[in-house]
């Protein structure tokens, strides 16, 4: 099989045009929603999602904190769908995230809000879908049809809608500015993204098990790159933030357990920076003594070309830490397609995935 005729492939370059289709069409409705969010008053979100829009929700959640005075939280859906318990949405802005629309789960975390007077959004790939139809507001990703079982270009479009949405709660001016350059940045950093992948997909394609680390606004991308090498490569990954990883799974580190850290380049802030990039550098520092392969993976180049064995794989993508994401994902995503297809798996259709995975 030849990866670059499989649909994951061609989704995740189709990642690019994507992204300005999604502002022309809500342009209107995101207006409605930011209007709505700040007459009402409420300060509090609530999430329900799974899988990758559960890890989507995961960025978003950092994107508030950092930027606004809104406080998320996620939902627990099993509370109504299994339990029928008596949490209580009202005055909160319930978001509810399915790449098909079809969840069940998130379904439920809508109807509930709605009964009980919150403000309901739906950010879903398909305007027909049930979770679009409930929810008040619905975001329309319109990415187009997906072919493949895993998230790839509806991932990415979701991390766009939230990132913009964030941005205009904040009355973030130079964050709606760069995003409507982030197609270009994107576009251009493909085919070095591409080049890096297949040399660390040769090399990596025989692990067994591994680590994918990151922190603070991409933190999810950790959770996010373990999530497709689980399903496309079928090896045992776990993601988790670098403060998380030093209180117990550090432990399990061994020289057949390589790590992925995803760092991003850190601009403004000097304090910031500079405890950031500290806790960057002794992280790799300390994987590394234990005899670890690392791949380090980053779009600053201050981090790479000082790390003894280190595997580097710099992106010349200079962006925002809230755009640092949208590279890496799509490194995260070529990545796992290429490993896929080395160790003999079909990336479109992993074993016992469904396109549409519906749970209640």
């Amino acid at each position: 099989m030849d990866y670059r005729e499989t649909y994951t492939w061609k989704e995740i370059n189709e990642t690019p045009e994507i992204f300005d289709k999604i502002v022309v069409e809500n342009h209107a409705v995101m207006q409605e929603i930011v209007s709505a969010i700040k007459e009402s008053k409420f300060k509090t979100f609530v999430g329900a999602a799974r899988g990758a829009s559960n890890n989507a929700l995961v960025y978003f959640k950092y994107l508030l904190g950092v930027m606004t005075n809104y406080t998320f939280s996620f939902s627990a859906p099993s509370i109504l769908t299994l339990y029928h318990g008596k949490v209580n949405y009202s005055e909160s802005v319930i978001i509810g995230c399915s790449q098909s629309g079809k969840a069940e789960d998130v379904l439920e975390v809508i109807k509930k809000g709605n009964e009980q007077g919150a403000i309901t959004i739906a950010i879903t790939n398909n305007p027909e879908s049930p979770v679009a139809k409930e929810a008040k507001y619905h975001l329309d990703l319109v990415a187009g049809e997906k072919n493949s079982a895993i998230s790839t270009k509806t991932y990415n479009a979701q991390n766009f809608m939230l990132l913009w949405l964030a941005s205009e709660l904040a009355r973030h001016r130079d964050n709606l500015h760069y995003l409507k350059h982030l197609k270009h940045d994107i576009a251009q950093a493909i085919p070095e993204i591409d080049a890096l992948t297949t040399k660390y997909a040769e090399k990596f394609k025989d692990m067994k098990r591994g680590f994918v680390l990151s922190r603070g606004l991409t933190y999810s991308i950790a959770l996010e790159t373990s999530l497709l090498l689980q399903q496309t490569g079928r090896i045992q990954m776990a993601g988790y933030a670098t403060s998380e990883f030093y209180h117990g799974p550090l432990s399990l580190v061994e020289e057949d357990s390589p790590v992925m850290i995803f760092c991003a380049e850190i601009d403004g802030n000097e304090e910031v920076e500079s405890i950031i990039r500290a806790d960057q550098i002794k992280c790799v520092q300390k994987v590394l003594s234990m005899g670890a392969p690392v791949l380090l993976v980053t779009n600053d180049c201050i981090l790479t070309n000082r790390f003894g064995r280190c595997n580097d794989a710099l992106i010349n993508c200079s962006v925002p830490e809230e755009f640092a994401l949208f590279p890496f994902a799509i490194f995260a995503q070529m990545l796992a397609c290429k490993i896929a297809v080395l160790k003999g798996n079909n990336p479109d259709a992993p074993r016992g995935i469904d396109k549409d995975i519906v749970t209640r």
